[in-house]
């Protein structure tokens, strides 16, 4: 075979030329492995600077907070819708109260303490009750008897109680008692919880106290709600 001329024809015709080229594919194919390894590493350490960490935070448990961190509570505040005569008219005030987005509930009103109630322990001997009751009916009482006591009367203040005590005589001054006295509301009201800063609008108001005579809302500290405390 004749070369062309410019053309050089290099030939392998031993085992050694063969050898020789085995060996240097394998170089230009571990090389080309190389490069292909150092641009995908620059690429993927290119790609992680440029993009930022947008993934949200994982969400945790209060009590698996650091102790350096603290929850924060948005403040709540309360307040009831009374006095209202039925659980059905606070039922339907309630309904009416549903699309504001509050924490709603209905319940009878509690007592409110009202003045002192006086008492006398009656004694357990049926011959010491008997002496006892004589006692004051000398003295111009015939009290009522209830829950193993005699009940002297309810009065407004501590005032009064003092002015009562000065009727009896000693023996009798020490043994009277005075517990609070409590009345008890036959009427309802609706509880309202809510986030700081909300306001019922006026004309709820308004409808309330047409519909509701007598109605109010009045705010209240609220009872087992977290509320923030100020900087000390």
């Amino acid at each position: 075979m004749s070369a062309k001329p410019g053309v050089r024809w290099i030939e392998f015709g031993g085992e050694g030329d063969t050898l020789m080229l085995r060996w240097l594919v394998l170089l230009v194919l571990l090389g080309n492995a190389l490069l292909f390894l150092w641009y995908a590493q620059e690429y993927r350490f290119a790609d992680t600077v440029r993009q930022p960490d947008i993934r949200p935070a994982a969400l945790r448990l209060p009590n698996e907070l650091d102790a350096s961190e603290q929850l924060v509570l948005r403040p709540r505040e309360c307040g009831y819708f009374q006095p209202l005569e039925s659980d059905y008219e606070a039922e339907r005030l309630l309904i009416q109260l549903e699309g504001y987005g509050v924490d709603l509930a209905y319940e009878k009103i509690p007592p409110v303490a009202q003045g002192w109630k006086v008492e006398l322990p009656l004694p357990a001997d049926a011959d010491r009750r008997v002496a006892l009751l004589d006692q004051l009916a000398s003295l111009g009482w015939v009290p009522e008897s209830r829950d193993g006591a005699l009940v002297m009367g309810v009065y407004p203040d501590d005032a009064a109680v003092d002015e009562l005590r000065k009727q009896f005589p000693d023996d009798l001054q020490s043994k009277l008692r005075k517990k609070v006295n409590t009345i008890q509301s036959d009427a309802f009201r609706v509880t309202v919880s809510y986030l700081q800063g909300f306001e019922f609008d006026q004309e709820l108001i308004e409808m309330v106290a047409t519909q509701w005579p007598g109605a109010q809302f009045e705010k209240k500290p609220c009872e087992g709600v977290a509320t923030l405390k100020p900087d000390q």
